[in-house]
């Protein structure tokens, strides 16, 4: 989360969830990861992504080329403080592509360049709340 505080509209709550454990989630995420090159798994945290995903929610991070890069897209890159970040792409800059959480009322200060870019969100996993 880049710290923009999320709205307060009811759609905040209305997080995507299953009857499966956090601990299961966890596992389902790291075998999709082992089963691809160039993938990690990672947990979900933070209100920015709601109503997509968040604090219980497993992501599977799929390595990509910068060049492949397009707006709509979910990515996770780390920021200049050095926290990973997961946010859509909104459009490309001539330094690199602007950022914001969907749940977020500003973008990022931070934009998606070659060096801080992580992954595309390849996969997710829903854990119930706990």
């Amino acid at each position: 989360d880049n710290g923009a505080s999320p709205s307060s509209g009811s759609a905040a709550k209305l997080v995507p969830s299953t009857n499966v454990s956090r601990v299961q989630a966890w596992k389902d995420a790291e075998m999709v990861a082992s089963m691809g090159e160039g993938r990690a798994s990672a947990a979900g945290s933070g209100g920015s992504m709601q109503p997509v995903f968040g604090d219980n929610t497993m992501i599977v991070i799929s390595k990509i080329a910068y060049e492949d890069l397009q707006p709509g897209m979910t990515v996770a890159y780390l920021n200049r403080r050095g926290h990973q970040v997961v946010h859509q792409i909104i459009e490309k800059e001539t330094d690199g592509w602007r950022v914001q959480g969907l749940n977020n009322e500003i973008e990022d200060l931070d934009h998606v360049t070659r060096e801080n870019l992580l992954g595309v969100i390849y996969a997710s996993f829903a854990a119930e709340e706990p």
